[in-house]
């Protein structure tokens, strides 16, 4: 029985050194060339707000957030026609929408730049209000109602 078991090994170890020189016996195998790609066009970026989505504005700061809003959104669609276009546009055509698209976003960064700085302040003044109003409400049991801590 311990001779059979040598030979099952013996075998096994063969069969494994088999295996494993036969994968590197031969040359690397050969990659196919893949075709030379143009690199991918810009993408449309628009800065965020960053305001929460549950969070209720007054009214003038709301008119503000649409403004840019919707500026955005026009801007966006504007670069994505113009993404569109080079696709089947020549290099020398590319190379003009890819700068009017650089152009585009400048002007737009530009403009809302004011409207941003607006938006900023508004915050900004709303959270010195928030903070000036005072310490928050104590539930209406002024530390002596139940809880963990105050119990009678």
């Amino acid at each position: 029985m311990n001779s059979f078991r040598k030979l099952t090994f013996a075998l096994a170890a063969a069969a494994a050194v088999a295996s494993f020189s036969s994968v590197f016996a031969g040359d690397p195998p050969v990659r196919p060339e893949r075709p030379e790609r143009g690199g991918r066009p810009p993408q449309v970026e628009v800065p965020k707000l960053g305001i929460p989505r549950n969070v209720t504005l007054p009214d003038d700061l709301k008119a503000l957030v649409e403004q840019y809003q919707n500026a955005a959104k026009k801007f966006a669609e504007d670069q994505k026609a113009l993404v569109a276009q080079i696709k089947g546009a020549t290099d020398e055509d590319k190379a003009k929408l890819k700068e009017q698209l650089k152009s585009n976003r400048e002007k737009f960064l530009d403009d809302t730049k004011q409207l941003r700085a607006d938006i900023r302040e508004q915050v900004r003044d709303l959270r010195a209000k928030l903070k000036e109003s005072g310490p928050a409400v104590d539930g209406g049991t002024e530390g002596k109602g139940k809880g963990r801590g105050g119990r009678p």
